[in-house]
């Protein structure tokens, strides 16, 4: 019996696994239709980074819209209390004198500042 599983498991698996060449041709198209970036491709068609990457550089199309990429960076933490702060600086609609929202964070704690100006 084991065997006869065995035996019909492998042709089962052949029967039902995706070929990989069908998915990039229809990721291929799918781009070519709807312009989806990697990130969608990859979610969409379960394909890898550098495949879907490969399929959004080969678009003519995208390549002129195509804005310059940021690098990912690393938000510093401080090591201690009040060492390091993150500030933003916002504009709120004129409420009487005030114009502006300032946002401060320690980095370390999380303690969240904020004040009308």
């Amino acid at each position: 019996i084991a065997e006869g599983n065995r035996r019909a498991d492998a042709l089962a698996a052949l029967a039902f696994t995706p070929n990989v060449l069908e998915i990039c041709q229809q990721a291929k198209l799918s781009h070519q239709l709807y312009h989806q970036n990697a990130p969608a491709l990859v979610r969409t068609f379960h394909l890898t980074q550098d495949q879907a990457r490969a399929i959004v550089v080969t678009c003519c199309q995208c390549q002129q819209h195509q804005l310059p990429s940021l690098g990912l960076g690393v938000n510093p933490r401080g090591l201690q209390r009040c060492q390091l702060w993150q500030i933003n600086i916002t504009h709120f609609p004129e409420f009487g004198r005030q114009k502006y929202i300032h946002v401060s964070m320690d980095t370390f704690s999380g303690a969240v500042f904020a004040s009308a100006r």
